[in-house]
C-alpha cells in the first residue's frame, strides 16, 4: 500500500501539486468573483443553487485543507511559539499592506466624498481593523455605483476563520493532542459526526450562499489530521474517486449535516491532488504569488469595473483583473513578503530570547513568592532555636 507519507517523502516534502493548487485556487477566486462584480450578488445565487454548486464550494475549503496539511508540517518542525510567529509573519505584513493600499490609494481615488470627509470618516478608520482580523468590507463612498456597491474587499471574509484555525491547532498542540496522531484524527472525526448528527436531528437549514465558516475550519482540521496520520492513510485513486463522489453528494444535498461531512471528502481530494508530482517549470515560483493574488484580487476587480463601466463582462473583467492583480502580487512578494520571510530566523531567534527571558522571570517570581510564603513557617521561636541547635550538635 502506498501511503500519503510515501508520496510526501518521495518529493522531500515539496510536491508540485501543492504549488499548482495554490496558484490555481487563487486564480479561481478571481474568476468566481467576476460573477458578482459584473452582474451583482443576485447572479451568484444561480450557481449556489444549481448543479455547479460543488465547483463553487470546492475552492475555499480546498484552500483551507491545503493550509491545514502544510501548516501541520510547520508545527511538527517548530515549537509552539515559533509556529505562532511564523504564522504571524506570513499573514499580517501582506494583509496590512493590502488594507493600507486599499484605504489610502484605492478608496481615496474612487470615493464620491470630498477627501476631507473621506479621511475623517469613522468607517475609514474602522477599515484598518482588517489588519487584526476584525473585518470591514466598506470604505466611505468608494465604488458606490457598482453592481456590488461600496464593497472593497469581499475576499477578506475568510481571514477570521483562518485565525480560528490557527487558534484551534495551537490549542491542540498546547494540550499535547497533536502529538497523539490517532487521537487527533478520532477527535476530528468525532466532532464532524457529532455536528452532522446534531444538525440532522435539529433540522438546521443549509447555508444559502458561500461555504460556511465552520466548514472551512473543519476542512483545515481534516488537513491537519491527514498530515499527522500520513503513514496510516492510503494514497489511493479509489479513495480519491470515492471522496469526489462523497463531496458532490454532500454539497448537493444542501443540508447543514452534508456541509459538515463534506469537509472530510474535500480534505482527501485536496491532499491527493497536492501530492501529485510533475515538472512545473516556473509555476513553483508563481505559486509564491498566490497569497498576493488572493488579497488584491477583489479590489482590483472593483477598480476595473469602475474604470470600464461599458465592459462589465466576466471574461473582460477576469483577464484585465488577473493581469493587474499579478502585478500587485509580484510586488507584494518581492518587496515585502519574501523580505520578511528571509528574516524569519532572526525573528525566531529574537522571539526565542524573549520567551526564555519571560520563562526565567516567571521562575524567579515563583521562587520569590514561594520563599515569602514559607518565611513564617521557618521563623522559629528562641526555644525552638535552642533545640534545633542542640539537635544539630548531636548530629555532628
Amino acid at each position: 500500500m502506498t501511503s500519503i507519507e510515501d508520496k510526501w517523502e518521495a518529493t522531500k516534502g515539496r510536491p508540485a501539486g501543492f504549488d499548482v493548487l495554490r496558484i490555481t485556487l487563487a486564480i479561481a477566486v478571481i474568476l468566481w468573483h467576476t460573477v458578482a462584480v459584473c452582474y451583482g450578488l443576485a447572479a451568484e445565487q444561480w450557481f449556489y443553487g444549481g448543479p455547479l454548486k460543488p465547483l463553487v464550494w470546492l475552492v475555499i475549503p480546498a484552500f483551507f485543507t491545503l493550509s491545514g496539511f502544510l501548516v501541520a508540517g510547520s508545527l511538527e518542525r517548530n515549537n509552539l511559539p515559533s509556529f505562532a510567529v511564523l504564522r504571524i509573519i506570513r499573514i499580517f505584513p501582506a494583509l496590512t499592506a493590502e488594507v493600507t493600499i486599499s484605504a489610502i490609494l484605492i478608496g481615496s481615488i474612487f470615493t464620491t466624498l470630498p477627501l476631507s470627509h473621506y479621511f475623517t470618516d469613522p468607517d475609514f478608520f474602522r477599515y484598518f481593523l482588517n489588519t487584526i482580523g476584525d473585518i470591514h468590507f466598506y470604505l466611505p463612498g468608494a465604488f458606490s455605483d457598482l453592481p456590488v456597491p461600496n464593497m472593497v474587499n469581499s475576499q477578506l471574509w475568510t481571514i477570521p476563520h483562518e485565525l480560528e484555525c490557527y487558534l484551534a491547532i495551537s490549542a491542540a498542540a498546547l494540550i499535547g493532542l497533536t502529538k497523539r496522531h490517532r487521537l487527533f484524527l478520532f477527535a476530528v472525526l468525532f466532532i464532524i459526526i457529532a455536528l452532522a448528527l446534531r444538525d440532522l436531528l435539529g433540522g438546521k437549514p443549509a447555508s444559502p450562499a458561500a461555504p460556511p465558516g465552520r466548514m472551512l475550519v473543519l476542512a483545515f482540521l481534516c488537513g491537519v489530521a491527514l498530515f499527522l496520520n500520513r503513514s496510516r492513510i492510503a494514497y489511493s485513486p479509489w479513495l480519491f474517486l470515492a471522496s469526489a463522489a462523497g463531496f458532490v453528494v454532500s454539497v448537493l444535498a444542501s443540508t447543514r449535516a452534508g456541509e459538515d461531512l463534506a469537509a472530510i471528502f474535500i480534505a482527501y481530494l485536496t491532499v491527493y491532488l497536492g501530492l501529485l508530482n510533475f515538472s512545473t517549470g516556473p509555476i513553483a515560483k508563481v505559486a509564491d504569488y498566490s497569497y498576493g493574488v488572493y488579497l488584491y484580487g477583489f479590489p482590483v476587480q472593483q477598480t476595473v469595473a469602475q474604470l470600464l463601466p461599458d465592459h462589465r463582462v466576466w471574461y473582460v473583467n477576469f483577464g484585465l483583473s488577473l493581469a493587474a492583480t499579478l502585478i500587485f502580487a509580484i510586488a507584494s512578494w518581492h518587496l515585502l513578503e519574501s523580505k520578511v520571510m528571509a528574516r524569519k530566523k532572526i525573528i525566531l531567534a529574537f522571539v526565542s530570547t524573549l520567551v526564555d527571558r519571560a520563562r526565567n522571570h516567571l521562575v524567579l517570581a515563583w521562587c520569590f513568592l514561594v520563599r515569602r510564603s514559607a518565611e513564617p513557617a521557618h521563623a522559629a521561636s528562641p526555644k525552638q532555636t535552642v533545640h534545633t541547635s542542640w539537635d544539630d550538635d548531636l548530629s555532628r
